[in-house]
């Protein structure tokens, strides 16, 4: 009998260690959250002179739902002081995001004559991916008026023959590493050419589309990927040369494609600003397009643009399509 409550004594002694252990490791998994989300908000401010912190930039979604997680669990260990710091970084980065996360669609004006509408459509079919078929029933399914394709190949350009077919004006860019940019369209083209924007490895397109008379520019775009510093100055300075370019168009403007960047990062809003444009997807709500096998991470690089000569519609996305982006679409009104 004694032996009995001994043993059941020592277990209940080595059941209370392992909770306050296990508790102890929650603890820790919450610190090392809180403290992982104060570093990368932190580094997030030094993005207008460091491209680490641009990259830190684009995350602030997930940073408030972490440091949420954190808070909770703070709150159930009772960590108070712990549990506020999660929370304010929680309210920051949601503050930070919540332009992002608008659900408030813009009210397109009305006009005293049948407005003109355009749907058009982005893809990064992404070079290594052979999902052909699934990228050509996603245009036949969209209809879209004008699609821009990038990162596009030879492989592709053969697996999307049908679906090319049905856009009887074409124009393709070849660059440095054998990929490029296509721009199809229903809608008669003129005025069709490489846009200078430095961007030798896909070089850009212009075009102006002529839609029930009216014309609309577009420009067709994969600006540079910025993993290293050398290749986040060159988009910076595509960015930049874009936005020249989208001052200086007197027509109507559209810009669409896989552009590197979220709309957090301040390289994006200085764009905005310096180009007189505004983001298509903006009161659609948040649209993340990349990357499709992580979507816990996901972030919206691939945009449409317009200047104000333009209202939008509507703006959503389609499936990944086996690409690593979702494509975008959006509808717009001349």
């Amino acid at each position: 009998m004694d032996g009995s409550l001994a043993e059941r004594g020592a277990n209940g002694v080595f059941s209370a260690l392992r909770d306050q252990a296990f508790g102890a490791r929650i603890l820790a998994g919450g610190a090392l959250l809180t403290l992982s989300v104060l570093v990368a908000s932190l580094l997030a401010a030094t993005a207008r002179a460091f491209w680490l912190g641009d990259l830190a930039t684009h995350f602030p979604v997930q940073y408030a739902g972490l440091s949420l997680i954190a808070f909770l669990l703070f709150v159930a260990g009772r960590r108070p002081l712990w549990a506020a710091l999660a929370l304010a970084l929680a309210a920051v980065n949601i503050m930070n995001a919540a332009p992002g996360l608008s659900t408030r669609p813009p009210v397109i004006p009305k006009t005293a004559t049948d407005p003109v509408r355009v749907r058009v459509a982005s893809v990064n079919v992404f070079y290594r991916n052979r999902d052909y078929a699934r990228v050509a029933d996603f245009i036949h399914a969209e209809k879209p008026d004008a699609v821009v394709l990038v990162e596009m190949t030879a492989d592709w350009r053969r697996g999307l023959a049908t679906a090319e077919a049905q856009f009887p004006f074409r124009y393709r860019t070849r660059g440095s590493g054998g990929r490029g940019v296509d721009l199809w369209s229903r809608l008669p083209m003129k005025d069709i050419g490489e846009l200078p924007l430095q961007s030798a490895q896909e070089p850009a397109i212009q075009a102006t589309l002529i839609a029930s008379g009216h014309p609309l520019r577009l420009f067709a775009v994969h600006a540079s990927w910025p993993l290293a510093p050398a290749s986040a100055a060159r988009r910076n300075r595509q960015l930049v040369l874009l936005a020249q370019q989208a001052r200086a168009t007197k027509l109507p403007l559209v810009v669409a494609g896989d552009f590197n960047i979220s709309p957090f990062s301040p390289h994006f809003r200085q764009f905005l600003e310096e180009g007189n444009l505004r983001s298509a997807a903006d009161g659609f709500g948040w649209q993340p397009t990349w990357p499709t096998f992580l979507p816990p991470a996901g972030i919206q690089i691939d945009h449409g643009f317009v200047n104000p000569a333009v209202a939008v519609q509507s703006f959503h996305r389609g499936s990944g399509d086996g690409s690593d982006h979702r494509p975008i679409v959006m509808d717009l009104v001349l």
